[in-house]
């Protein structure tokens, strides 16, 4: 099965797989430091975490992370999100938005 340039491999394991390696080549271009990351699925999910930096810098890691994904960031008031796509993985990046305790 094909998505765009990216091929799924048939077993679930391997696909598996296959996300982790996009997703950990996408988080070391990035540059972000203390991401959480999360495969289920078939989704791979990327936290900013709250204790990295003040609100305005994480919504920033999750506009540069949105940027590179070909994603959009929304904000909700109590979280900011984004959906994009990673080598044809289904990706959504978060943080809380504001401060928290």
């Amino acid at each position: 099965m094909t998505a765009g340039t990216a091929v799924f491999p048939a077993r679930p394991l391997a696909a598996q797989a296959h996300a982790l390696r996009a997703a950990a080549a996408f988080i070391e271009r990035a540059g972000v430091p203390g991401l959480h990351l999360t495969i289920y699925l078939g989704q791979i999910t990327i936290q900013v975490p709250s204790d990295l930096a003040g609100p305005d810098a994480r919504t920033a890691a999750v506009s540069l992370l949105a940027a590179v994904a070909g994603g959009q960031v929304t904000a909700d008031g109590r979280w900011v999100t984004a959906d994009g796509d990673l080598a044809g993985h289904p990706v959504r990046i978060f943080t809380p938005a504001g401060d928290t305790p």
